[in-house]
C-alpha cells in the first residue's frame, strides 16, 4: 500500500504535468493571456510540490521510484521554456519595435521563464 503523503506527491505531480500540458498549448497558439493565467497556475502547483515533498523528506519517505516521473516532467518544463523563448525571439522581432508599451505582459512572462 501506497503512503497516502507519497500518493499525494503523485497527484500533484498528476496536476502539475496537466499545467504544463496546457501551458504548452498556450505556447504553441501564441496566446499571451494564457500562457500568464497558465504560468500563475504552474506556481502554485510548484509551491504544493515543494511542501509535499519537504513533508516527505522529514518523514523519511523514499520516492526514489518515482524519479523518472519527475525526470519527465522537469524536461517538460525545460521544452516550454525553450518554446518560450522562440516565441519571445519571434514576437520581439515583429512586434517590439512597432510598440513597446504593448508588451508589459511579455516582459512579465520573460522574466518568469528566466528563474
Amino acid at each position: 500500500m501506497t503512503n497516502p503523503k507519497k500518493l499525494e506527491l503523485i497527484n500533484a505531480l498528476q496536476l502539475h504535468d496537466n499545467v504544463l500540458h496546457a501551458e504548452e498549448q498556450a505556447i504553441h497558439s501564441k496566446d499571451m493571456k494564457t500562457i500568464e493565467e497558465v504560468t500563475l497556475q504552474k506556481d502554485q502547483t510548484l509551491e504544493i510540490l515543494v511542501q509535499i515533498k519537504e513533508a516527505l523528506d522529514q518523514d523519511g519517505i523514499d520516492i526514489s521510484d518515482l524519479s523518472e516521473e519527475i525526470d519527465r516532467i522537469i524536461s517538460r518544463q525545460e521544452k516550454n521554456t525553450e518554446l518560450f523563448r522562440g516565441l519571445h525571439i519571434q514576437g520581439s522581432n515583429s512586434k517590439a519595435k512597432s510598440n513597446p508599451n504593448q508588451n508589459t505582459l511579455q516582459n512579465r512572462l520573460r522574466k518568469a521563464y528566466r528563474e
